[in-house]
């Protein structure tokens, strides 16, 4: 009985007793209590009751929308409300008339729960008497007194607008920020609200555009987060007017909405919004978002550098002003020549040029940037007003990134900037990571990337191929004796010596452990597992050869030994699934080409049986003999190469 008082009431309406049924064996669980009804009439009588409705567009008597609209201007305009249709063109209308969410049917059912149990969580976060909201007083924003704890206090009459804060000055401290709060929904302000204040803001509530727009300017909030489908002025058009205004321009604004198709977002960025969520909004999910829209404005010297290159002063201030908004660091410059000396003096990451200009029109300005080797990966946004396919053809020829065409809302400025700096980055990211992975585990990241394999595949195959090991013989009192900045310095040089060669004869460098180079030679349709071997032992005695150059002159001499094996091995992806893997090679010919080389002698190459059977028509061994190595029971038959002969 306690299950049941408990339970949450959802109630749920449809013309079709078939589909109710379905919804309620879906949603039925001790959690909740689900009744059903066919008619809008049955709806308006029940509502009062529930906890959240789950209605039809299309219902007899008075429809799912109809009931919204109606709602809308009663007690129950807070009720979450969930409109269902087979229609997707009926979400417009459901969002304008008040729906909390708008669900596209069929849909999986765990689409429909999740809206369900987000929407229940929603209202129970903004249910009045749990939440102490926050009101505006002409002391600043502080709690409301205990009459009006149920309730939203956003209304400011006349004596504490004039003893308000003067237009455009801040309405908080220098300690704590001040979020502008602007939905026609009190459970939005009690919920969202209550989010906001208890992570350490301070908020002012506005119901509607016009009220939102009127305390923007008049307190000058950090940050405001708006609903889109308010009445008197919606969330897009305060959102322009907010962008247009001095005073205000320079302040962020959050889209909170239920509308979430991309048509939507897109229009929000087009008004000069910064973000756009989705309701019902996890309360980590906002505070993240929020966190990071006024992080630039906290620290902008963590931003990338932009280089604005424009002959019209307007058009550079308007452009340094949308970016500087977003924390980036901004140089200006006239025209081209003036563009290409501060590129060459400050290297940003990115240059945003006009086509016409003296001196340097555009296109030159591209040209001469991608001339210079350390200019040369810069992403260039090309601004023009001629926007034909011949231009276009002409600028990416050129080495042009991007177009803009003018005239450009900067929202849109800053969208395609933040693209090209990511789209940077990302190639930064993935040149750096070539030299902290093996070549085959950057092939494999690539593989995902692409699609052409999926990140949850864990690969393995047996191959053949040549493996070969080599390590610095008396590294140890090495490391005893040397200062540890003159020992990573020696060794880096030494590995970019004997890497070199590696690479020079076809080598897969696998994996550095300390002072050991572990390398793979692999068969393939253009390359023998003869060659291979011939390369592998090469690369060997080429590189003893080069350490007699390498340690003139050095106090600190670095011999190596080399041991080479060949044969079949296991292939792939070597780790943890959920965390980190190696993609490498393991199995008994690995440990017998490490064996080998532990074996080997100061400044000789020491082959496997297997290996020597594949080159011997083109070596010279001075020494064969038979080992015993750690995990082998049977002796293994070595040769000790001190010369290849031409194939």
């Amino acid at each position: 009985m306690r299950d049941i008082l408990q339970a949450k009431r959802i109630l749920i309406a449809s013309s079709s007793k078939l589909f109710s049924q379905t919804l309620t064996r879906v949603i039925g669980s001790d959690k909740y209590d689900v009744t059903a009804v066919t008619d809008g009439d049955e709806v308006l009588a029940s509502i009062e009751n529930v906890d959240l409705c789950l209605l039809q567009d299309t219902l007899a008597s008075v429809t799912g929308l109809e009931i919204c609209q109606q709602l809308r201007h009663s007690e129950q305009k807070n009720k979450p409300i969930i409109i269902f249709s087979h229609q997707s063109h009926c979400e417009d209308e459901a969002l304008e008339r008040g729906a909390s969410a708008f669900l596209k049917v069929p849909c999986q059912s765990s689409q429909l729960l999740k809206l369900v149990e987000e929407w229940l969580e929603f209202a129970k976060i903004g249910s009045p008497q749990k939440t102490e909201l926050m009101s505006v007083s002409e002391a600043g924003i502080v709690s409301p007194s205990d009459d009006k704890a149920n309730g939203i206090n956003t209304n400011i009459d006349d004596e504490e607008q004039e003893a308000g804060f003067p237009e455009g000055t801040q309405a908080t401290d220098s300690q704590v920020l001040c979020i502008l709060l602007v939905d026609d929904s009190k459970l939005i302000h009690a919920s969202v609200g209550k989010i906001i204040a208890e992570n350490g803001f301070k908020v002012i509530h506005a119901m509607d555009g016009v009220e939102g727009l009127r305390k923007a300017v008049e307190y000058a909030p950090d940050l405001i987060i708006s609903d889109l489908d308010m009445p008197n002025m919606n969330g897009y058009e305060m959102c322009q007017e907010i962008k247009q205004k001095d005073v205000t321009q320079d302040i962020p604004v959050v889209i909170l909405s239920a509308r979430g198709a991309g048509l939507d977002i897109d229009r929000g960025f087009d008004v000069g919004a910064n973000d756009f969520l989705t309701k019902p909004v996890d309360e980590a999910e906002l505070i993240s978002r929020i966190n990071l829209t006024l992080a630039p404005r906290q620290d902008s010297s963590l931003r990338e550098k932009i280089l604005v290159v424009d002959d019209s002063a307007l058009v550079r201030n308007m452009m340094k002003q949308g970016l500087s908004q977003q924390g980036f660091e901004i140089l200006t410059a006239n025209d081209g020549q003036e563009g290409y000396d501060a590129a060459v003096e400050y290297e940003p990451d990115l240059i945003i040029t006009d086509f016409n200009m003296p001196n340097m029109n555009g296109r030159e300005l591209t040209r001469a940037l991608r001339s210079r080797e350390t200019l040369v990966d810069i992403p260039v946004l090309m601004l023009t007003a001629a926007d034909s396919d011949t231009d276009q053809r002409k600028g990416k020829h050129a080495g042009v990134s991007a177009f803009l065409s003018k005239p450009f809302p900067p929202d849109k400025l800053v969208v395609i900037a933040e693209k090209l700096i990511a789209e940077r980055r990302l190639i930064r990211e993935r040149q750096a990571m070539q030299y902290y992975l093996s070549e085959s585990a950057v092939e494999a990241a690539a593989a995902v990337a692409d699609k052409k394999s999926s990140v949850d595949q864990m690969r393995v195959e047996e191959t053949f191929l040549t493996i070969f090991f080599t390590d610095i013989v008396g590294f140890t009192p090495m490391t005893e004796r040397m200062d540890p900045r003159d020992l990573v310095n020696l060794l880096n040089e030494y590995f970019d010596e004997m890497v070199g060669i590696l690479k020079e004869n076809g080598a897969t460098i696998d994996k550095f452990v300390g002072d050991a180079i572990m390398a793979l030679y692999l068969e393939s349709k253009n390359r023998s597992r003869e060659e291979c071997a011939y390369n592998a032992v090469k690369a060997g005695l080429e590189m003893i050869e080069a350490l007699r150059k390498f340690n003139q002159g050095r106090q600190d001499q670095v011999n190596i030994r080399v041991g080479i094996n060949s044969g079949s091995v296991i292939m792939g992806d070597i780790g943890s699934k959920l965390y980190r893997r190696d993609y490498t090679v393991i199995g008994d010919n690995v440990n017998i080409a490490a064996r080998l080389e532990s074996r080997a002698e100061k400044g000789s190459v020491l082959v496997s049986d297997t290996t020597y059977k594949l080159i011997k028509d083109f070596v010279r061994i001075e020494d064969t003999s038979s080992i015993t190595v750690k995990g082998k029971a049977e002796e293994l038959l070595v040769h000790k190469v001190v010369q290849l002969l031409p194939i």
